[in-house]
């Protein structure tokens, strides 16, 4: 509680994520395979073009007018066949996303340093369909969201009935002729899409404590467990969402400000000095934006369970790693390593 109103749970969370090296980084290089599944057709169409016909500018990613007219239609294959393989791609990676989930908060919630690996895909395949059922029902909110803030209710609760905006003004193309100023146009947009980007962040911030709370409770209801975290999401906002707040911050410090900054330098760079070893810099600068990604996921699933451990009372949640023991019969509990006196089992 003392870290939690201080404000440094955050970054006691990053340290302990960051120490399980094995995590993260074994996470980081699958979502690094499924990228090149991606980028490989693209490096081999371009490949099978042959260096000698195209100019160093087209080899490098710049490419002219003239070359996409010469190429313009396996351009067009390309793209379709990419966008084909980025769609499986992107599922298996959302996929991959529940199971990691699980088995961060295995490890979490176990506290002890050996056999992370083991443990870490045991907790991944104990909890996969109930995180599953889980992230179908913060895809049905996400949808929900977008259907009220970007179709018929925002357009006739907000624009019709609140601005008077007339009908055919919100026919396609017409882009809300009827207002007398653009500024006024684009504040009612930029609203709402900030509010879209709260809405996002918060339904996000509810999934991850929902898991946490599947975990630690060991409950199969998924509807009822993500209930009970949005009541306490709302009964104590600070003190859930100022941790993943303080860890959002350090990754757009990390992944916008440092990352894509140098790479945009590279990118521009590479335009003029027509060399492979920016392109193989712009590769570990991608592998270590996936990496930091992994730790903050990690890290956030320390904070929440913190944070739920906190709110929740002692006879809410059982975690099966504090003791061993049939039911009904005596409870041995889990040695971790300490030096007191007390009789434990060692897992």
């Amino acid at each position: 509680m003392a870290r939690i109103r201080e404000g440094r749970l955050f970054l006691i969370s990053l340290k302990v994520s960051f120490g399980r090296l094995s995590l993260w980084l074994s996470v980081g290089v699958l979502l690094a395979l499924l990228s090149f599944a991606v980028a490989m057709p693209t490096y081999s169409w371009f490949e099978s073009l042959g260096q000698s016909r195209m100019q160093p500018s087209e080899q490098f990613g710049s490419l002219s007018t003239v070359f996409r007219q010469d190429h313009g239609e396996g351009l067009a294959q390309l793209n379709r066949s990419t966008a084909g393989i980025a769609a499986v791609m992107t599922l298996l990676a959302w996929l991959l996303g529940i199971f990691v989930a699980g088995g961060w908060l295995q490890v979490t919630l176990e506290r002890t340093q050996h056999q992370l690996l083991r443990r870490f895909f045991v907790g991944g395949a104990r909890h996969f369909w109930r995180f599953l059922r889980l992230a179908l029902l913060v895809l049905l909110v996400l949808g929900v969201f977008r259907w009220v803030l970007y179709d018929a209710p925002f357009k006739e609760l907000v624009l019709r009935r609140g601005f008077g905006v007339p009908e055919t003004d919100l026919l396609p193309g017409r882009n809300l002729e009827s207002f007398d100023s653009e500024a006024t146009r684009d504040r009612i947009y930029w609203l709402r899409d900030g509010l879209m980007a709260l809405l996002f962040m918060l339904t996000l911030a509810w999934g991850v404590f929902t898991r946490t709370r599947l975990a630690l409770s060991g409950s199969r209801s998924v509807l009822i467990a993500s209930g009970l975290t949005l009541l306490s999401i709302v009964r104590h906002p600070l003190r859930t969402l100022a941790p993943l707040f303080g860890l959002f911050l350090v990754e757009v410090l990390i992944l916008v400000a440092v990352i894509g900054s140098l790479s945009t330098w590279v990118n521009t760079h590479m335009e003029g000095h027509h060399e492979s070893l920016w392109v193989w810099i712009l590769l570990a600068l991608g592998l270590i934006g996936l990496f930091w990604r992994e730790i903050s996921r990690g890290a956030r699933y320390h904070a929440a369970v913190v944070v739920s451990k906190s709110m929740i009372r002692a006879s809410a949640h059982a975690n099966p790693w504090q003791s061993i023991g049939g039911p009904g019969g005596p409870q041995y509990p889990v040695s971790e390593g300490d030096d007191d006196d007390r009789f434990g089992v060692s897992m």
